[in-house]
């Protein structure tokens, strides 16, 4: 889970290269996230939604399909870099990047969330970041925000990952009020589903070669 970090060095980069060649596209007769090989497939931020699979007569990909294989390349590395600092699982930092953000740093939601992990500010500030508003839109402060948060939720909720990526989402107070399981919000309850089930996948697909 958590803590299923691969070795460091070549083999986080060998997985690298991998997810370079793959992306996470939706299907909606089924709520599993599925990879397909390049090219990207990319969608905007939004709540997630039910999976759906690109058909074989769909248009041509288009520009910003590159631009979502070459973001996924760019931040990879570092993404493997922190993962492995932090003891932490790669794909699931990609699995939360691609349901927060889908790997994209600038992203700012409605609520004021940043960045790639889509960190609050305020979270960001009591993890060390200074200016958070600023540097949180960088993949590096990002990541190490959002790697040291996952930690901390860790430390409170154990290996439940359900109950750290609902802490994630809604706060650790709702899920500490709500007997310590997974809230009963809609937005929460799709967020843990989504990025459990792109996280299955990404293992399913990558895990015995990270």
């Amino acid at each position: 889970m958590l803590d299923a970090a691969p070795d460091a060095g070549a083999g986080g980069f060998a997985l690298a290269q991998k997810l370079c060649l793959a992306t996470l596209v939706r299907t909606p007769s089924t709520s599993t996230a599925v990879i397909e090989p390049e090219p990207v497939a990319v969608e905007t931020p939004q709540a997630p939604t039910p999976p759906r699979r690109v058909a074989a007569s769909e248009p041509a990909p288009t520009s910003r399909d590159a631009a979502g294989q070459a973001r996924i390349r760019a931040l990879a590395p570092l993404m493997a870099e922190v993962a492995q600092r932090h003891d932490i699982d790669p794909l699931l930092l990609h699995a939360l990047a691609h349901i927060e953000s889908r790997h994209q740093s600038q992203a700012v939601s409605p609520a004021g969330a940043r960045g790639l992990m889509q960190v609050m500010p305020a979270t960001g500030r009591g993890l060390g970041v200074a200016n958070a508003e600023r540097e949180l839109l960088t993949p590096e402060a990002n990541l190490e925000a959002s790697a040291r948060y996952l930690k901390q939720l860790q430390a409170r909720f154990g290996n439940d990952l359900r109950l750290v990526l609902a802490a994630y989402n809604a706060g650790e107070g709702a899920v500490e009020r709500h007997g310590r399981r997974v809230p009963p919000f809609a937005e929460t309850q799709a967020y843990v589903r989504d990025v459990m089930a792109v996280y299955a996948e990404l293992r399913r697909r990558f895990g015995a070669q990270a």
